[in-house]
């Protein structure tokens, strides 16, 4: 239904408003009052009457209406300037590590280059392709949450070895002039508990990382502590502080504490955002206290539901990769991309593998028609002649042991349930690293 305009309903509420007080007030008026001059002076004051009280009508409805306007109109230039300022933000966060790659990459062509600074080389490329990716996962995980389209997975999740994880994986990356330390409040089976390990971990690394990008010294405090059946973790800095005014809005998208272009920090505003949207996910709570030049002290809790089972050690990853029947692992690699194709060879080299190659799905189904002592299929899920999932389905129509591992660009949670229902033992998204590759093909042979 189209909406009226202000003008006309204005307009429109005007005069059946004064059609209405001059046909009942007139007639009403003529019924009492017989002297004529008396009459004329009532209506005269009835007519001021209208006036004021219409007046008073329309400025309230005109101010209602302007006020909501002009709330409009600020969130409107504020957006304009957040988008501005993430726009911005965006280019730099991306053609910073893109100058990295290609401008390392180009150099690593000079023949005249020592070993080692190759690999000084090679290791900024890998630092710089991994802080792009950072930036791409930042935008699916916030498309996600926002529309509703990430789920839950509850697991068995030992909280003291996330604990050390973290731990681990930080301490080395921080400013000489800052410490770290962790503290745990479980011990034991008490610290296995239920909940999605992937985004509370990724919570506590997205704080983490905060604290250490805006940390120059001082100290970096983190752990958790039990409290009302409620594990609520923390995360302390001395770093460079948030202003009071800015504590609810750094929970928004895109919003950081400092958008001004003269003072650039990584990353794109998202993180602070995703850690709000997993814990509402997760029925848990963040919060912060800080202060300019005192640093910030973030915590977010999250339901304790302890899990009667004690986790097994991680695997070292160190089993030799080999069919039980011959010893030697054959791997069919369906792969449209040669790029792709290669790396995927270049991971597997060195190992007892013996690597077949089809470039479309069609290949695919005819190479295990013809290879009986195929082991493993790496499909890729987008290929030309026949995709991945009709390949998978005529595989798995006359071979249906045959373990199945889907290799996507498509990094989506639908995606992964998509292929399990279609038959996949196995999903790994692009890019993904060696260690990665060669576990999920030890759990799957």
């Amino acid at each position: 239904m189209k909406k009226i305009r202000l003008e006309y309903k204005f307009t429109a509420i005007y005069l059946i408003m004064g059609f209405l007080w001059i046909l009942f007030s007139d007639s009403f008026l003529n019924s009492i009052i017989s002297d004529r001059d008396y009459l004329t002076r009532v209506q005269t004051y009835k007519g001021w009457f209208y006036v004021g009280v219409t007046a008073l009508l329309f400025y309230f409805y005109l101010r209602k209406h302007l006020v909501r306007q002009r709330q409009a109109e600020q969130k409107a230039i504020e957006s304009d300037r957040l988008k501005t300022a993430f726009l911005q933000n965006i280019s730099h966060e991306i053609r910073t590590p893109m100058n990295g790659i290609i401008g390392f990459a180009s150099l690593l062509d000079d023949d005249d280059i020592d070993e080692d600074l190759k690999k000084q080389y090679l290791g900024i490329i890998t630092g710089s392709s991994n802080r792009l990716l950072d930036i791409v996962n930042e935008m699916l995980d916030i498309s996600l949450i926002e529309t509703g389209n990430l789920k839950v997975n509850q697991q068995k999740v030992d909280v003291n070895r996330m604990i050390d994880e973290s731990y681990e994986s930080y301490h080395l990356q921080i400013n000489p002039m800052v410490s770290m330390s962790c503290s745990k409040s479980l011990t034991g089976e008490n610290a296995i508990v239920l909940t999605d390990g992937v985004k509370v971990r990724q919570i506590l690394n997205n704080l983490l990382s905060n604290a250490v990008k805006f940390t120059e010294k001082g100290e970096i405090a983190f752990g958790y502590t039990l409290n009302d059946n409620q594990l609520e973790f923390f995360v302390k800095d001395t770093g460079i502080g948030i202003p009071v005014d800015l504590h609810d809005q750094i929970f928004d998208r895109f919003r950081k504490a400092d958008t001004e272009l003269t003072r650039f920090y990584d990353g794109v505003g998202l993180g602070l955002s995703i850690c709000k949207g997993n814990l509402k996910l997760l029925n848990g709570s963040i919060s912060v206290d800080s202060e300019p030049g005192k640093g910030s002290v973030f915590r977010f809790s999250i339901p304790y539901v302890k899990s009667d089972i004690t986790l097994k050690n991680p695997a070292t990853g160190n089993t030799p990769i080999q069919s039980a029947n011959t010893g030697k692992l054959v791997v069919l690699v369906a792969e449209d991309e040669i790029t792709n194709f290669r790396y995927i060879r270049e991971l597997l080299s060195g190992t007892n593998i013996e690597i077949i190659h089809a470039p479309n799905g069609q290949s695919a189904i005819e190479a295990c028609e013809k290879r009986p002592d195929i082991n493993i299929v790496l499909m890729d899920l987008k290929m030309p002649v026949v995709d991945g999932y009709e390949a998978a389905k005529k595989i798995l129509s006359f071979r249906s042991d045959l373990p199945l591992i889907a290799q996507t660009a498509f990094a989506m949670p639908e995606e992964r349930e998509k292929t399990h229902l279609a038959g996949f033992s196995g999903y790994i998204s692009k890019p993904f690293k060696k260690d990665q590759l060669l576990d999920l093909i030890r759990k799957n042979t």
